[in-house]
This record gives structure tokens, sequence and C-alpha cells, in this order.
């Protein structure tokens, strides 16, 4: 059995030597281009090339993140940085783009691609997708259970990698589109704002609740270091910390903790995970849960969306004239140390402890201690946010270089022959021979064990030896300094061939060029609807295609659609597991259905056999991706009027949404079942109590559908609306509707009527709250 691999995150030079000396595999790290931590430190070139030839030299590998969307505007900037890249030798690439997979697949043929999470890829069938078309790894969607990834790595021969460690996004990766609607800050681009970090209120019918929990889209941070041993025995490749934007003290405390789980499964040992915890949590926590992995349903505390730490304290009281607070200790507290009072979230380093009035620089549990703080504060929980003990004990993990790089050693030495020293790695070898020949002892000759001595010498350099053959004559004499000399020399050389290791040796290929074609037809309308409802409404009007999701009375929708002479298409959502996909392949529409808009690449790949839409949820923002694909598609909802009309590509294909609430978050998380319950409780009906929404703090409405899988759909406060579509070259235009009444669809069709057929102006900016989203950019 191949022995898995510990992931780690680097987002500056301390932390990726934090990251190597803690035992990590690999490393990923993103440079400053097109990487999804956009505010993360990341590496420039030098620096990028410092990081790979050190990793190397521990055997850790180098993955550089490029998992972002990229403009055709971008193309020869990208182009050039994969050059390096590919020089640099670094080891793979994370890719969410299908453009750029394209790109990497062409130019350069051995160069490793690993899909990011950002791909939102959770079933069998989008993996066996990527590795028909060439991909390494696959890295799933966090929402994946310890179930789905079992199956999934047993329908698979490529690797599969899993986040175990570290911050989750409340949304499915690659289909949140939060931060890019409200503030222009993509999460697709690396400029996520975490918009999900910030307070909301939940309203039903219009109306506030009673406050619960503030923070309700803020989920605690994933700890699985239990269960390694089960994601170990499920198949996975790769175990994956999340991390780039932590401190280097947070990434040596959980790469150590893991590497020590990771290598206690493998040598039959329990150990005592507690002190390794302790530690993590000392260094960042937002509270643990286990994640969808085992299926928790304590995914968010929702008081608190920041670094939780741990509990050290309680208040006990505040003394106003000398602005000083008592607090009960439950654990040590150090000067230099940071808290937090929990009632009134306002915290302070600790300069001074008062014991018993006496200054001291240590205090212990049971002890009474005060605090100098200028904010009233005379009851709660105190937290120790930063401990100094922890941050220095993890400094030392990493700053000493503790970890060794095991070699082999041969050495040869013959009466009138030049000395022959030979260090091995694996298949690197190099070899040096004495500057003299070796000389017959005359007096005292050199012994096995003192060569021996002297060859172990390694202190001062990343190697041990774990093996040292000698082979010499009897009664032979050489300066011991020349031994020294040799094994300085070979050690020196070794750690310039493992530093500077050749993993791509091909030239770049070449790169196709595309031209555009433009459409010289009038453009068809899709009307997408989700209920009979709205389906009853726009029936009425002339338009041919209609868009209906797979969900609940898609057969009744079929049948208005046979009835009015109306061609369906079947729209599959962007999440899909294996059993969601089996349940469409096996259901009765399937075999009556002749087109389906499919929203991720497990459903592209499995439903081959029926014409095909490729749908918003996979992504196409530029003219590579789109030539991925040989059937028509939706554009991003990122893109541009200007850079739509310049693609280079078949616009007779493309497709524009120019009318619809977009959905901002899909998520397996619901706040309506927190709110009512405090827990996850699938399948509660609370949502079909009422009409749900989130308002933010600057009293924007963002509305809550919840689909036949009890996924939460969060839609944005402002509905997508482009008047100016008729100056797009394309194929074709999408008007959706997500909740809107009969009235309100009716309206929104009249409109659009008056537009189209009798060259009028809209009246909809009157009537509704609307965006132009990025269309006028």
């Amino acid at each position: 059995m191949k022995k898995i691999e510990l992931l780690a995150p680097a987002g500056d030079k301390e932390s990726l030597i934090a990251a190597v000396q803690n035992g990590a595999d690999a490393i990923y790290l993103g440079g400053t281009l097109f990487s999804a931590r956009a505010f993360a430190k990341n590496f420039d070139d030098e620096q990028l090339q410092w990081a790979i030839q050190y990793a190397h030299l521990y055997d850790v590998k180098i993955y550089v993140t490029v998992n972002t969307l990229f403009k055709d505007a971008e193309i020869d900037a990208l182009i050039s940085y994969l050059d390096k890249l590919y020089e640099f030798q670094v080891d793979a690439l994370i890719i969410q783009d299908v453009g750029l997979f394209d790109i990497v697949r062409t130019l350069y043929p051995d160069f490793e691609i690993h899909m990011s999470t950002q791909s939102s890829i959770m079933n069998h069938y989008g993996v066996n997708y990527f590795e028909k078309c060439g991909a390494s790894r696959v890295v799933l969607a966090r929402e994946n259970t310890l179930e789905d990834i079992q199956s999934i790595c047993q329908n698979t021969s490529i690797e599969i990698e899993v986040f175990v460690h570290g911050a989750m996004c409340v949304c499915y990766s690659g289909q949140c589109l939060m931060s890019s609607m409200i503030g222009k800050r993509s999460g697709n681009r690396g400029q996520c704002a975490q918009p999900c970090r910030l307070p909301y209120q939940l309203l039903k019918d219009d109306q506030v609740l009673p406050e619960k929990y503030p923070f309700i889209l803020s989920p605690k941070d994933m700890m699985t270091i239990e269960h390694v041993g089960d994601l170990i025995e499920a198949g996975v490749s790769s175990l994956k910390i999340e991390g780039r934007m932590k401190r280097p003290e947070y990434v040596a405390s959980v790469t150590r903790a893991y590497r020590q789980a990771i290598d206690a499964f493998y040598e039959h040992k329990k150990i005592d995970l507690q002190p390794l915890i302790h530690d993590m949590k000392a260094m960042f926590n937002r509270n643990y849960t286990l994640g969808y992995l085992k299926h928790d349903t304590h995914l968010v505390d929702g008081d608190y969306s920041g670094h939780r730490g741990s509990i050290i304290g309680e208040v006990l009281y505040y003394h106003k004239k000398q602005k000083r607070v008592g607090i009960r200790l439950k654990d040590t507290l150090m000067q230099g140390d940071s808290i937090v009072f929990e009632n009134i979230d306002k915290g302070r380093p600790v300069n001074k402890i008062y014991h018993q009035k006496k200054l001291v620089n240590k205090a212990y549990s049971n002890d009474v201690i005060e605090i100098e703080f200028d904010y009233y504060v005379d009851r709660g929980l105190v937290r120790k946010t930063l401990d100094t003990n922890v941050v220095e004990k993890m400094q030392q993990t990493y700053q000493k270089s503790p970890r060794k790089v095991s070699i082999s050693m041969e050495f040869e030495a013959h009466i009138y022959q030049r000395a022959r020293l030979i260090l091995k790695k694996e298949n690197l070898k190099v070899t040096v021979e004495s500057q003299q020949e070796v000389q017959l002892a005359h007096n005292t000759p050199l012994e096995k064990q003192r060569i021996n001595q002297q060859l172990s010498k390694l202190g001062s350099t990343p190697f041990i030896a774990e093996h040292i053959q000698i082979n010499i004559d009897e009664g032979i004499s050489m300066p011991i300094r020349d031994i020294n000399e040799m094994r300085r020399h070979a050690t020196d050389m070794l750690i310039e061939k493992l530093s500077h290791q050749k993993i791509h040796h091909h030239s770049r290929q070449k790169m196709s060029t595309y031209s555009q074609k433009s459409t010289s037809q009038a453009p068809q309308f899709y009307i997408l609807v989700h209920s009979i409802e709205q389906l009853k409404t726009v029936i009425q009007y002339p338009f041919d295609t209609i868009i209906y999701p797979y969900q609940e009375r898609i057969e009744k929708a079929y049948e208005i659609c046979q009835k009015h002479q109306k061609k369906m298409i079947m729209m599959t959502s962007p999440v899909m597991k294996d059993d969601d996909i089996e349940d469409v392949l096996s259901s009765q529409i399937y075999s009556q259905i002749d087109t389906i808009l499919v929203n991720d690449y497990g459903a592209y790949m499995a439903f081959q056999d029926k014409k095909l839409v490729v749908g918003q949820g996979l992504n196409i923002y530029n003219s590579y991706a789109a030539h991925h694909y040989h059937q028509p598609y939706l554009v991003s909802l990122e893109m541009s009027a200007t850079e739509i009309k310049h693609l280079q590509v078949d616009l007779t294909h493309c497709l524009v949404q120019i009318f619809g609430k977009t959905t901002n978050m899909i998520s397996e998380y619901c706040p309506i079942t927190q709110y009512y319950f405090g827990y996850q409780n699938k399948h509660c009906q609370m949502c079909k109590q009422g009409h749900f929404a989130l308002r933010d703090r600057k009293n924007e409405k963002f509305d809550i559908m919840v689909d036949n899988k009890c996924r939460m759909h969060l839609l944005n406060a402002h509905t997508l609306f482009y008047d100016q579509f008729k100056q797009l070259p394309v194929g074709g235009f999408l008007i959706a509707f997500t909740n809107e009444d009969q009235q309100q669809v009716q309206m929104v069709m009249d409109d659009f009527m008056q537009m189209i057929y009798n060259q009028q102006k809209s009246h909809i900016r009157q009537k509704i709250k609307v965006t132009s989203g990025y269309f006028k950019e």
C-alpha cells in the first residue's frame, strides 16, 4: 500500500519551512497570479524557485494553485506564467478552469494536473471524466461523506484528495457567487470577501425572527484527525490541510498533528491526540466539526465567526476606578498571551497580570487575577486567543530544522588508488574521489570504525546516514581531512541534485488559435421556470423552449409542454452525488426527454446519450473553456457584455442569461433548520411554513429556496436584468424565474414581449430591484 500523502498549505516562506519541517509530503501554494487566495502573501518568482528547491531537497512536492477562472485578455500572461512554473520544475498544477486544463494538456503534456475543489467534483462520473481527459488527481468537494469518498475511490484509478482540517465554505466551492454579486469580489477569481462570515437576520414572511444565531452562515472549522485511518482505508491518496492565509505556527501545529496521526496508523500505534488538538486549537479555531465526512449535524455555532481560542477563565468583577477586570482562571495565563471577553467581544494582549496585588508574569488554574482593561465587563467567559507558550513551541519545531533525509553511503579505499565515496538517495547518486592516492600505512593503519565515524558527521546537512558500507584494503593510510573533504563535497553535490531534480523534460508545444463565428439567425429564447404555476403562465407566450429542473412534478411539466407543443429541456443541479445521477438515469422522464441542461461534470459524463446544454455550474468564462464543449453553453454570470462579444468561439452556440435572480449560494447546510432546531435536521419541512430570507447589515434581503434534496439556494437581493441584450451577437437568451409569483412572471413576460416584438423600452427597472451584474463592466 502506498503511504497516504499529507498536503499542507503555505502562504509565505516561513509557513513553507514550518510545513516541511513538521512532516508534510507536499505543499500547495500560490504564485502572484491566478490563485484562489489572491490576498495571501503568496510567492513571487524568486521565492517560488527557492521554495521548490528547498522542498525538493526534503523530497517534498510543490503544487501551485492556478485555480481561478481567467479571461481571454489574460491568456498571454497566463501562458508566460505557466512557462515559468514548468521551467521551475513545479510538481503539479491545481486547476479549476477547464479552458486552462486544455491549455496545459496541449502545451505541456507531461505537466501533472490536479482538479481543484473549485471544480465542484463530487461523484465518480465527474472523476472519471477528468481521468479520461488526463488529470492525475481530483480534489473532492468538502461535502462528500466518507461513504461517498470510499465509493468514488473504488470507481477510479486516479488519485483522490480530500480536505481534512481547517475552514469550511458554507457553499459548494466553485458555485458561490455571494461575494461576487454583492461586492464584485469573485471567489472564482480568488477575491472572496467572505460575506458568509458576516451577521444576518432570518426573516419569515418579511418579519424578522428573534435573534438566535447572528452568524448563521459561518461554519465551524473542520477537524478529522481521529478519522485519518478511515480515509486511508477508503483509498484516499492525499489529505489536505486548509490554511494559506494562516500564520506559520498554525501550519506547524496542524501539519505536526496529522503527521503523527498518519504515522501512528501505519505503525499500528495508539497515541494521545488531545495535546495535539490543544495546540491546534490554540493557534486558530472556530470550534470544531467533523463536517460532512461523518454526517456531523452541528456545523454552525452562529454566535461568533472568528478565532475562538480556548476558554481561559470567567469574569468575576470590574473595578471601575482602577480599570481592572477580575478573572478566575481555569488554565495557565502568561504575560504576552492575548485574551478576549466573550460577552462584549473585545480583548487585548496581556501586558500585566496582578495576582494578590503583585505583578506576576504567569498565573495558574484557580488563581484570581486582575487585568487592566478600558471597557466595562463584569460577567462572561474569557478566551485565550494567543498562547505564547504554544507559539514558541511551534516555532521551535521548524526553526531548528529537525527533519533529516535518509541516504546511504559507500566508501572504497584501495592502496595506490584514489578513495571513492558514493552517496545515494533512491535513484539519485553522486560520486567523489579523494585528491590523493591511498597509501600503505607504516605505523597505525586507518580502521573502518574511524572512517564510519567521520562519514557520519552530517549534523550541518539535511542528511542522516541510514546505511554506511565501507570496503577498504588492510593497512591503508589517508589523512582524515581528506575523508572530511570528500564527505562535504559529496553532500553539497547531493543537495544540488535533490534541489534541482528534473521533473519535466519536454519543450513547450504550440497552442491552437481560435476565431469568432457570429450568428446571423434570430436568437432563440429559453424560459426557465421552477414551478408548475410559473410554467402555466409562460406557456401562453410565443417562446418555444422551456427549461424545467429535475424535481417533483417534472412529469406534469413535461405533459403541459407536450400539450402546448413546447420543447422542454430538463435541468439538473450543480450539486449531484452519485445517488442523484443514478436517480435521474433510472427515472421515467429520462427516457422521455431528449435534451438536458447539465451543471456539473458528472452529469455531463453520465448523460452523453442525450443532447446536452452546458449550464452555468460549469463556469464557462473564456474561449478555451467554451471550445472544450461541442454543445450549446451558458456563459458565466461573471462575464461582461464586452467579454462575451469578443469570445473567439462559434457564438451561435453561446447562450446568455439576461434576466433572473442569481443563485448566490447552493449549500447542503440550511439556516432555517439551524434556527429552529440548533442543528441540521434534514427534511424538517420548516421551509414549507412560510417564505424565508436572510437580511444583511445593509438591509438587503436574500430569499431562500430549498430544493427537493433539502439543499439551500440563497438568491441575490437584486434581480439580474440586462435590457441591452439585442447588442449581443449570440445564439440565445435565458429568462430565468425562481420564486416569483404568477403576477410577477406575467409582468416580466409582458415586458419582454414589448421589448422584443414592439421595440418598446422596458419598465422592469421601475417595478423590481434589479442589477446589471457584470454586463456593464
